[in-house]
């Protein structure tokens, strides 16, 4: 959210593609951003609208985020955060193709081989070189990268260590890569 907050004024449209629980979605209305919110289960969705009464620049719809329903750069930013590791290679290159159509910039949080993977049933963890692969190869640029967690760390190291977060060794051994694209 930071990124997203660093690269987008908050009169921007922004899409998340694979809203999961929509509290990031909800979290950005609430800051001002008119946020459109997709997930392609229709369960969660019809759960989702009700936040929609409380904040109006809000929507939930159902949607296969490999083929949208909306127009060539529709969106100032796309973004997804826990979503893509849970494809293949193939469908992670749909998806941001998809992505970089809708939105002038796109920005991913995936998790990297670095981090510990906890039971989230088919995710993977790929290294940072194969994410940015995989994001070059549809024609986006990264623009900035940066990473976020250090699980591995105890509380007592974090709480001392704070600035860690933005820090070179945050960078260098966070278990989530951030991505903020433009196309090349």
């Amino acid at each position: 959210m930071v990124q997203i907050r660093s690269i987008s004024k908050p009169s921007a449209s922004l899409l998340e593609s694979g809203c999961g629980s929509g509290l990031t979605s909800v979290l950005l209305a609430s800051m001002g951003y008119t946020v459109t919110a997709i997930d392609a289960n229709p369960d969660l969705i019809q759960r989702l609208k009700r936040y929609e009464f409380s904040f109006p620049n809000v929507k939930f719809r159902q949607m296969d985020m490999f083929q949208t329903e909306f127009r060539d750069k529709q969106f100032d930013t796309v973004f997804s955060q826990g979503v893509l590791e849970h494809y293949s290679d193939e469908d992670v290159v749909r998806a941001l193709a998809e992505q970089k159509r809708v939105a002038g910039i796109v920005v991913i949080d995936v998790p990297n081989a670095r981090g510990k993977i906890g039971d989230y049933g088919d995710e993977r963890a790929i290294t940072r070189k194969q994410w940015r692969q995989l994001i070059q190869s549809v024609g986006l640029k990264i623009v900035a990268e940066s990473a976020r967690g250090m699980a591995r760390w105890s509380q007592r190291h974090q709480k001392l260590l704070g600035w860690l977060e933005d820090s070179w060794l945050s960078r260098r051994f966070g278990e989530n890569s951030i991505f903020i694209c433009k196309e090349v």
